[in-house]
């Protein structure tokens, strides 16, 4: 007799998804761009774009470039800002099917609770994930600024989870920087001060060359490098990650298939975002969610638990 597996799981305490697949940050906008293409109930969550405090415009075109196996994007956080969010974006991202994950980034310790509180209290939100990137480094008109050393970038980690900690009990991901610190460290670093779950792995920062015009293809030189070739990049970093905290781990980077969400689930993630497959193929997450339920079904494993992790447990 077959048994129909249970997808269930935790993001944190206090947070029960559907499924562990959910909607990466950005790449379903704020739900109506996708509408007509997708089926948001197929999603576990959804994930904003980042929200900064005050509205961006982004950067110059163009914004995309492709790479082998792979996008480049330098969109610099364009968003309406936090009030206009709970104004006009906020009542239609409450009346989708699936739980809503807000994105935020800040510069300082009083903007990163400012946002926070503000969001908790507007109410209808499940979780916020802290995009925890150096802000300079998010916009390609700061390009240039450098990377925190990475006794300076843990400390901005801990200054920011501690802030938004102080002032919500919503449950905190915690979304690391993809270079600048061990991710190990840079895991522990957040859980330290509060974070429910750790979400690797971002873009990874990369540039293009328009050779014709012997000149870089962004206005602000460095983009972010997703897609399946930073899939083994991601893979590394989920490892690491569940190596060094007992907290639930979002993997992404790279995921178009149900094979791959697997691999990512094996390699200690919790839950997958999926990102860029869903440019390609709309119903991307709907297809690797039942994806992941038949691999389930056909090696007899009832539940996610018995997968999540396995190659840790198998020490390789």
């Amino acid at each position: 007799m077959s048994v129909t597996p249970d997808l269930t799981t935790h993001l944190g305490p206090n947070l029960t998804l559907a499924t562990p697949v959910i909607a990466a940050s950005g790449t379903f906008g704020y739900g109506e761009e996708i509408a007509d293409l997708a089926d948001c109930g197929s999603l576990s969550a959804l994930i904003t774009p980042t929200l900064t405090l005050q509205p961006r415009r982004g950067n110059a075109m163009p914004r995309t470039a492709e790479a082998s196996a792979g996008l480049l994007h330098a969109t610099g956080l364009p968003n309406p800002g936090l009030e206009a969010f709970i104004g006009a974006y906020l009542p239609g991202l409450r009346a989708l099917p699936c739980p809503l994950i807000v994105s935020i980034a800040a510069e300082a310790a009083p903007e990163w609770a400012q946002m926070a509180q503000r969001l908790a209290a507007a109410g209808g939100i499940a979780a916020l994930e802290l995009n925890l990137t150096p802000f300079p480094l998010l916009v390609a008109d700061r390009a240039a600024a450098p990377y925190p050393v990475e006794a300076a970038l843990l400390e901005r980690i801990r200054e920011a989870v501690a802030a938004v900690r102080a002032v919500t009990d919503l449950p905190l991901l915690a979304k690391l920087p993809p270079i600048g610190a061990d991710i190990g460290a840079a895991a522990q670093a957040a859980a330290s001060v509060g974070a429910d779950a750790i979400s690797v792995s971002q873009a990874f920062p990369g540039i293009a060359v328009r050779l014709s015009r012997r000149r870089f293809r962004f206005p602000g030189v460095v983009g972010g490098l997703s897609g399946p070739c930073i899939k083994p990049l991601a893979l590394f970093q989920v490892w690491r990650a569940a190596l060094a905290v007992p907290l639930p781990i979002v993997g992404s980077g790279g995921i178009m298939t149900a094979e791959d969400a697997l691999e990512f689930l094996v390699a200690g993630a919790s839950l997958v975002a999926v990102g860029t497959a869903s440019f390609v193929h709309p119903t991307a997450i709907a297809d690797i969610t039942a994806g992941i339920a038949a691999y389930l079904a056909a090696h007899r494993l009832a539940d996610l638990r018995s997968l999540v992790g396995a190659g840790l447990r198998a020490g390789r």
